[in-house]
């Protein structure tokens, strides 16, 4: 029992622990946001890496001074020690004010242990803990004096190294200051012209979303970006004009023709009753049909901003639809089935939300199977619409031609429809701001989803 009772504390503590670990993950994913486009910032990436480069050469340069200038120093003092050795004589007493130090090299009794250990290593720097002589670093040589005897000579270097000591200190921190300064202007720049790059980035999204009037607002030209940014805000302005006119021109073509395909239809039904009568009607009426299709995708095209959007709740939304078109598929010789997946709400414009979901429905049910479902689901931080059906289904590689307006994979237009369906689909879904999503549908069929990310 005792051993059950331990098992259940430190699952449980295991899992307390797993928690924290998620919360500081969580809390630290958090704060470290606002500063994640740091690591996507060329400009700053840039300044970094010549700072980089540069305390690097600095850190290279000033070693290599440092190196060479004690080498320098000590090659100077071995110089010194050599011209003293050849002018005495062990057997002679120095001048008591001299700071040398003069020894046979079987008479080191009264010298401290680290001028031994030198003498044995044939000479060089050494250093004391405590002073000798008042100085604590000397320079040690073997050398002979003028009569030919081996001796010692060591003179102190404690100047010499206090002077490079000094020489390093001011070096490295000139190098640090030099290098402080030279990382502030190259972030103040790298923010400045991040920030401008912002603009441009933001202007060029703007525009992808079809708000053709974005602009950068730059008028002066002081460097290569405010070049970009205005070329930038000339080229948006002739998209906006081309767009415009396009826009225009088809609007223009189907309304003015509609005029005279209504006088056609009124002169048609006055004919006599007959085959060929019937048939003129109904591809006047299907001209019509594409004639007004033309206008509403022109329309939802032209329009900007989120005037008349409004939430909706997708479970509500696909009920009223079912409600509305369930008698038009069973007309039509198939069934609608209804699929909720815990979906949730979007903001977007109803009516051409229903224009879209309609058409999907329609398209189902000229070139679907039998059972068309429509469903709405929540698929993470997604909320999707859409309609599937268990037909042939349409290759993957036509995918990307099917949404284009006018475009029929029944090249020899013998059945229904005027290849604008799914051309308004997306119409809507970019005025959304959302994604039209085709794919194969399991084990046959399109899938046709609206996927919106707000």
């Amino acid at each position: 029992m005792s051993s059950a009772n331990e098992q259940t504390t430190s699952s449980a503590n295991t899992s307390d622990t797993r928690r924290v670990n998620r919360l500081i993950k969580r809390l630290a994913y958090r704060a470290a946001k606002p500063f994640r486009w740091l690591l996507r910032s060329s400009t700053l990436r840039l300044t970094l890496m010549l700072s980089v480069l540069f305390a690097i050469g600095m850190a290279v340069s000033i070693f290599l001074a440092l190196t060479f200038g004690r080498e320098t120093v000590l090659e100077r003092v071995d110089t010194a020690l050599t011209s003293l050795a050849s002018t005495v004589s062990v057997n002679e007493t120095l001048d008591q004010n001299s700071i040398a130090i003069v020894r046979p090299l079987d008479d080191l009794g009264n010298l401290p242990n680290p001028f031994k250990r030198t003498v044995r290593k044939g000479g060089g720097s050494v250093y004391l803990g405590d002073d000798f002589n008042q100085f604590d670093a000397w320079r040690v040589q073997i050398t002979e004096d003028k009569d030919g005897t081996p001796i010692l000579v060591a003179l102190p270097i404690e100047d010499s190294e206090d002077a490079l000591n000094l020489l390093s200190g001011i070096l490295w921190t000139t190098a640090a200051l030099v290098l402080a300064i030279a990382l502030l202007i190259g972030i103040t720049a790298g923010l400045l012209a991040q920030r401008r790059l912002v603009r441009i980035n933001g202007a060029l999204g703007r525009l992808a979303n079809g708000e053709l009037t974005a602009r950068t607002g730059v008028e002066t030209s002081s460097d290569d970006l405010d070049d970009l940014a205005r070329q930038l805000d000339v080229t948006a302005s002739e998209l906006e004009r081309l767009v415009t006119q396009t826009r225009h021109l088809s609007a223009s073509i189907a309304h003015d023709l509609r005029t005279p395909l209504a006088r056609l239809r009124a002169q048609l039904e006055m004919l006599p009753e007959g085959e060929e009568r019937g048939a003129a009607l109904e591809e006047a009426g299907r001209l019509s049909v594409i004639f007004d299709t033309i206008m509403r995708v022109a329309r939802i095209e032209a329009a900007q901003g989120e005037d008349g959007f409004e939430r909706i709740e997708l479970s509500e939304f696909i009920t009223d639809i079912e409600d509305i078109f369930g008698p038009v598929v069973e007309d039509a010789g198939k069934s609608l089935v209804l699929k909720d997946n815990k979906s949730g709400a979007v903001t977007a414009d109803k009516q051409m939300l229903i224009q879209a979901v309609a058409n999907l429905i329609q398209n189902a049910i000229v070139h679907g199977g039998d059972e068309i479902t429509l469903f709405a689901q929540t698929n993470g931080n997604i909320q999707e619409i859409g309609v599937y059906d268990n037909g042939k289904g349409v290759p993957e590689e036509h995918f990307d031609e099917i949404i284009k307006p006018m475009v029929r994979l029944d090249t020899a237009r013998q059945t229904d429809g005027s290849g604008l369906g799914l051309a308004l689909v997306r119409a809507v879904a970019d005025r959304h701001r959302a994604e039209l999503d085709l794919s194969q549908n399991k084990p046959q069929g399109l899938r046709a989803v609206l996927k919106f990310t707000k």
